[in-house]
């Protein structure tokens, strides 16, 4: 697996995580106040910049990786 595959899977992985929004609904019986709703991302607010981070810093060890791969090697002289 080259490191473009893996700066790809870890992008779109950690974008779904950052991006997905889970509801949760709390309904009051009837007649006695009002039902309420939250939304907040899928791991939490603290999990979500963990992700965040992680995956920003493998994808740029992953371009790093792309673009030391892809330079010409300096000649030696000796």
């Amino acid at each position: 697996m080259g490191w473009s595959t893996v700066a790809v899977i870890v992008a779109v992985t950690v974008l779904w995580l950052v991006l997905v929004q889970v509801t949760s609904c709390s309904d009051a019986a009837p007649g006695e106040g009002t039902s309420s709703c939250e939304t907040g991302p899928v791991l939490g607010v603290a999990g979500t910049w963990i992700a965040g981070a992680t995956g920003a810093a493998t994808v740029a060890v992953a371009v790093w990786q792309i673009v030391r791969a892809t330079r010409p090697a300096k000649p030696v002289d000796g």
